[in-house]
This record gives structure tokens, C-alpha cells and sequence, in this order.
């Protein structure tokens, strides 16, 4: 019993990379070989402007321990942040620990 017609999906979105496949298999084309990518230690300084991501390492210690004090006073997270130059989130990340 032949049950491959039954379970087949002849859609557009599956038969064209099947047929790309095939076309490579006959034609007997070498793969295209990977070319290795940029370090993550290239990544990460590319993303982050050459600066630390730890809140702790972007401020002063004196600066992190008045944010702190100010948070946990009840200042307006908003003004905190803007005068710190990071997110309320990271405030927030902050209180929590």
C-alpha cells in the first residue's frame, strides 16, 4: 500500500525548496562552504559602543550607590534614569537584587 499521496504536502511553500534541493543534488554542485563569522568578543563591543553592559560598570561607584539610595527613597524613577543616562528597568533590575 502505497501511503505517499496520502501524506504529502504538494504546497508551494514545501515543493519549491524541495525542487531547489533536487536541482542542487543533480547538478552535483559542491555546498557552499560556511565562512566563519565575526568573535563574539567582536559582537559584543560592536553592540555595547566599547562600553560595559553591567550597570555597576558604567557608574562611578558613589554614582551607583546614590541611585540606589535616591530608588529605594522614592524618587521618581523617570528623573533617576534620565540623570543617570540608563532605563527605569535597569532600576528596577537594580531594587530587585
Amino acid at each position: 500500500m502505497d501511503l505517499s499521496t496520502a501524506y504529502y504536502n504538494s504546497s508551494l511553500q514545501v515543493t519549491a525548496p524541495l525542487l531547489r534541493v533536487q536541482d542542487v543534488i543533480s547538478a552535483g554542485a559542491a555546498p557552499e562552504r560556511h565562512q566563519p563569522g565575526p568573535q563574539v568578543s567582536e559582537l559584543a563591543a560592536a553592540s555595547r559602543n566599547g562600553q560595559s553592559r553591567a550597570i555597576r560598570d558604567r557608574l562611578d561607584p558613589g554614582d551607583y550607590q546614590r541611585l540606589l539610595t535616591a530608588a529605594r527613597a522614592g524618587y521618581c524613577k523617570k528623573a533617576l534614569a534620565a540623570e543617570y543616562g540608563i532605563s527605569r528597568r535597569s532600576i528596577y533590575r537594580l531594587l530587585a537584587v
